[in-house]
């Protein structure tokens, strides 16, 4: 009994450490895999067996492969790509916003200061054929100037929605995905084996979801994961996926769960991640931008309207209104126009005397009044102006932010459950020096048993 232990140990010996540097060339190969995680054999011995008065070991095993895996470091990994994804889907629409909403030349706020300026020529020759078709011209371009933003705006929005409907189809492989993982690992651990490189890819699906659409995971006690939504919504239970799709209404992308025959729109707040940013970008900061224009727009047409009626044309009419008056704040921005059509009707002052310029004056008035609460008109667009500005630099900041922080967590991450190539090398030669001083020790014991052989003979 006692070779024939020792012939088992030196075998059991020789597969272990054979089974270790497979493992070990695994996490060696894998070295720049993204996601994956450091295998490890724990080795135990095989139960002793009772000779005589003592117990005599019968050799060793790989008892199991262990992942190594941080649960808390993958939860904040998780939560800092959600923050990252939802900063950094806004980035582009805000730096698109900022664009359209600017201040210098070719603004709207440069269009208002020549278009105060060609009154202030008119003011000095009321008369003059030339100076009245600037007017008119510098009328007809602010109207175009607030039509373009506001058509600009909405180019954006329209590229927010093209990507919301681009993106719903990668969300749905990714959970179709970590629906058929789930019932792999199930299986798998439920036989007693290990499911290391499906758990692997399983979590990096999960943080690309959680980048994603801000979705949330926890495990259940079978190994399967559990996805939902910020409002709770669940998109994966077990093996049952809840598809997501891209519905137009109105103007507008929305994004609907499919439970059978019934659908639940997702608001705002349902949302996080990338899909959180564009929602946020498109149905807070640019109606927020747009409502702004149109009340600067509504104010200003108003405006020069009331005090254009109290003047007289060169045909001695009155009461005629500059631009076609707004029936409404909302929609004024794009469709602002002209109602003047020749430079006779343009009313520089109170009378149809040529030289009359009181009109012009009381015009040229308006610009440095305070006709929105504080703000003149120029002072009004300059605070949009400000605060897409503002909103654009706290993006910026807060996606490096967020972008460092996952790259301080991944290295974290990388530190702790990646692989290190020097950890390898030193298990390599740890195993390999085993494995040779096993088959040295089987090479004794095969000298030994071929000794007690002739020594019968």
């Amino acid at each position: 009994m006692g070779l024939n232990a020792a012939l088992n140990a030196g075998r059991t010996s020789l597969q272990t450490n054979q089974k270790a540097i497979e493992i070990t060339g695994l996490n060696i190969a894998n070295v720049n895999t993204p996601g994956y995680s450091r295998q490890t054999p724990n080795l135990t011995p095989y139960p002793a067996l009772n000779f005589g008065d003592y117990f005599v070991g019968t050799g060793v095993q790989v008892g199991s492969v262990e992942r190594s895996h941080d649960v808390f470091l993958a939860g904040q990994i998780s939560t800092k790509s959600a923050e990252a994804g939802y900063e950094s889907s806004m980035a582009n629409p805000l730096a698109e916003l900022e664009r359209v909403i600017g201040i210098g030349d070719g603004s709207l706020s440069d269009e208002f200061d020549q278009f105060f300026d060609s009154w202030r020529q008119l003011s000095t020759n009321p008369g003059g054929e030339v100076e009245r078709q600037q007017v008119l011209q510098r009328g007809e371009l602010i109207s175009s100037a607030f039509v373009n933003i506001y058509n600009e705006t909405q180019g954006v929005r329209k590229n927010i929605n093209a990507t919301i409907t681009s993106m719903v189809d990668g969300v749905n492989l990714r959970l179709e995905e970590v629906a058929q993982l789930n019932t792999r690992i199930s299986a798998i651990e439920a036989a007693g084996q290990d499911a290391n490189s499906d758990r692997d890819r399983r979590d990096w699906l999960l943080k690309d979801l959680s980048q994603t659409i801000g979705a949330s995971t926890f495990e259940t006690s079978n190994g399967t994961a559990t996805v939902q939504l910020a409002n709770g919504m669940p998109l994966v239970e077990g093996d049952q996926v809840t598809r997501i799709q891209a519905v137009t209404s109105g103007v507008d992308t929305n994004l609907e769960l499919v439970f059978g025959t019934t659908t639940i729109t997702l608001d705002r707040k349902a949302l996080g991640g990338e899909f959180g940013g564009l929602y946020q970008a498109r149905d807070v900061m640019i109606p927020d931008v747009v409502n702004r224009l149109d009340q600067l727009a509504f104010t200003f047409a108003n405006t020069i309207n009331t005090q254009h009626q109290a003047g007289t044309g060169l045909d001695g009419v009155t009461g005629r209104d500059f631009f076609v008056a707004p029936a409404a704040v909302a929609g004024t921005a794009s469709s602002l126009t002209m109602s003047l059509t020749a430079t006779a009707e343009l009313a520089a002052g109170n009378s149809s005397a040529p030289g009359d310029n009181t009109n012009s004056l009381a015009i040229l008035q308006l610009e440095q009044q305070q006709l929105l609460g504080n703000d003149t008109l120029v002072s009004y667009y300059g605070k949009i102006a400000a605060t897409v500005g503002v909103e654009t630099a706290r993006n910026r900041q807060a996606k490096q932010g967020f972008e460092d922080s996952l790259i301080q967590l991944q290295n974290l991450r990388d530190g702790l459950d990646g692989v290190s190539l020097e950890e390898e090398m030193i298990n390599l030669l740890q195993y390999q020096n085993g494995f040779e001083a096993s088959a040295k020790f089987l090479a004794t014991v095969d000298e030994m048993m071929d000794t007690v052989l002739t020594l019968k003979r």
